[in-house]
């Protein structure tokens, strides 16, 4: 009789150190799976980031290239009525 209840208190031990075990890998999986969370919604928010400024890139390039084509505009146009740079910078010749 005593060699039963010394048995049964051996595999309540063991399955206590399981369940205790089980408990670990559980809490280690659900923090796994926040830090898997939180990575991936920081990864969203970088694409989001990153979108933004190429949107921000496409709009200085054309308003770039639309500050060249005024430029080259107003140098044709000066051109064609003979206002030479040196009198467009406010010098005299």
């Amino acid at each position: 009789m005593d060699e039963l209840l010394r048995e049964r208190d051996i595999l309540n031990k063991n399955m206590l150190k399981a369940v205790s075990a089980t408990q670990k890998q559980i809490d280690l999986v659900k923090l796994h799976e926040q830090a898997k969370r939180n990575l991936e919604e920081e990864i969203q928010n970088y694409k989001e980031e990153a979108q933004k400024q190429r949107k921000i890139i496409f709009q200085l390039e054309k308003e770039r290239d639309r500050y060249i084509n005024e430029a080259s505009d107003l140098t044709q146009k000066m051109d064609s009525v003979g206002v030479y740079w040196p009198l467009a910078e406010g010098k005299l010749c």
